[in-house]
């Protein structure tokens, strides 16, 4: 019985072949990786720039609704986003209201108006994180009250 020869050729291009295949695999996971890493990135800016409020009603007559940022305690405007609001866990809520006491976060431009309130129109997207206390929101009610009071002497 005769033996074969072996094909040099074909060796040769099958080592060539995988390790192409493992550079490209390679390149492909690096890019991946980084492309997460942006978007951490990016994901981590927009929470840092986010605002932290609480949504409280103000007014004597007519409850109204207002924000008030549970880090500087300003008070502003805002709108729901067209879109809704998103729960907890990051869901989209469609047509929902937001209840006194609702935290929230908001998204967006964080610019707010020169309006007596202040008025936060850049809005893109906002998240509420829970509830507050009893004793938490009377906190912050009584800061809307103080606030709110000065609107209605300076008018």
């Amino acid at each position: 019985m005769k033996k074969e020869p072996l094909d040099i050729k074909f060796i040769v291009g099958t080592v060539i072949l995988v390790a192409v295949l493992v550079h490209m695999g390679s390149f492909f996971w690096r890019t991946v990786a980084k492309q997460a890493a942006i978007v951490k990135e990016e994901e981590a800016k927009e929470e840092a720039a986010a605002r932290h409020a609480i949504y409280m009603y103000y007014g004597n007559r007519f409850k109204k609704g207002i924000f008030v940022d549970m880090d500087t305690e300003e008070l502003f405007l805002c709108s729901v986003p067209k879109n809704g609001i998103y729960n907890k866990n990051g869901t989209l809520i469609a047509g929902d209201v937001l209840e006194e006491g609702d935290k929230v976060r908001i998204y967006g431009d964080n610019v707010l108006t020169d309006s007596v309130p202040p008025e936060y129109k850049g809005v893109t997207k906002m998240q509420r994180t829970g509830r507050a206390t009893l004793e938490e929101a009377e906190v912050y009610r009584k800061i809307v009250e103080n606030v709110s009071a000065g609107w209605e002497d300076a008018k």
